[in-house]
């Protein structure tokens, strides 16, 4: 790779350095926060596949979150490469010379792409999926598994698609040169960069925007019965929804705006990476707090590894896994036929 001195393009090297010196902090706190984040989304991960009724019904929330830990791995892996990166710049002065299709090289940035178009992706589907089994309840349950597995297949066609379009942007722009920290206006050009943030922007809003005109229609218009069915699923997909708009579509917004007029919000920017890992890393929680079906599993999981039964009375390891089981097994022979929503 090719080098050029710092000083020959900034005027105050020593300022310069010292600038990145920030910037190394910076980016070094972002391996924490996405390690954390990541690591979050583990459990829930096995809570969701460990059991077959939600690996049934709940295709969409772990994709949702796959694309959460993806995000997550990209905001580690960004603070990694880029301190790494400015830490060699500040030891040695000298700045990498890099084209656009250098920069499609960089780990974070490919995962920071997929991550940030699949999960508004799939929430703006998530939102779809609650306006047809409220409005169009029967057509919702006739097409139930056919939809969900199809719907995963879209959202995973429109990243590919789009990450493709991505790299072949990049390869016709490899001539030319970009900062060398990379990004995503720097590899892929200023209206890809509009058109990731614009996604962001209005892929959690409009989910949000869709939940909320389920939510509205449920509670004004539906019997108690299916209003109880529909909002058990329909709360935490609104805090959901609500949660992204806030931490990922506002200060994506700003950063759209940036495109067109300038740099007008650095700060919120770099807040922007935080915000978006939070976001990415708070799902678990929110199950936990609104799915009293998963506090339940969770509760079986965590007896079984500390060798309780279900009710917390003290059992060998191999006898609290067969009681998780057990009692997993009998919850599903006792269901009765229930309709999907």
């Amino acid at each position: 790779m090719l080098y050029k001195n710092v000083s020959t393009v900034e005027k105050d090297v020593e300022a310069y350095l010292e600038d990145l010196k920030d910037q190394v902090g910076i980016n070094q706190s972002l391996i924490y926060v996405g390690a954390i984040c990541a690591f979050a989304n583990l459990p829930l991960l096995f809570v969701f596949l460990t059991y077959r009724p939600f690996r049934g019904r709940f295709q969409l929330l772990i994709t949702l979150c796959c694309a959460d830990f993806v995000n997550c791995l990209s905001i580690m892996a960004q603070g990694i490469q880029r301190s790494g990166i400015f830490i060699d710049v500040i030891a040695t002065s000298l700045m990498p010379i890099k084209s656009p299709f250098d920069c499609v090289g960089e780990l974070w940035l490919m995962l920071r792409e997929v991550g940030g178009l699949w999960a508004p992706m799939i929430q703006i589907i998530m939102g779809s999926e609650r306006i047809l089994a409220v409005f169009k309840p029967i057509l919702y349950n006739r097409y139930y598994h056919i939809r969900s597995i199809a719907s995963v297949l879209f959202s995973i066609f429109f990243v590919t698609a789009s990450i493709s379009a991505a790299i072949i942007l990049a390869w016709t722009k490899r001539e030319t040169k970009v900062p060398y920290y990379c990004g995503r206006k720097a590899a892929f050009g200023a209206n890809y960069g509009t058109y990731i943030y614009v996604v962001n922007v209005s892929g959690y809003a409009f989910g949000f925007l869709l939940n909320l005109i389920s939510y509205c229609r449920v509670r004004t218009f539906m019997s108690k019965t299916e209003k109880n069915k529909n909002l058990a699923r329909l709360r935490y997909y609104l805090v959901i929804s609500v949660m992204s708009t806030i931490l990922v579509s506002i200060p994506n917004f700003i950063n759209l705006a940036s495109v067109f007029f300038a740099r007008i919000a650095d700060e919120v920017s770099k807040a922007a990476n935080w915000t978006t890992a939070i976001n990415s890393g708070m799902n678990f929680f929110v199950y936990l707090a609104l799915n009293e079906e998963f506090r339940n599993r969770c509760k079986q999981i965590v007896n079984a590894l500390m060798g309780k039964d279900v009710i917390g009375r003290a059992v060998s390891l191999m006898e609290a896994r067969t009681v998780m089981g057990a009692s997993t097994q009998a919850r599903i022979s006792t269901i009765t036929v229930k309709t999907q929503a």
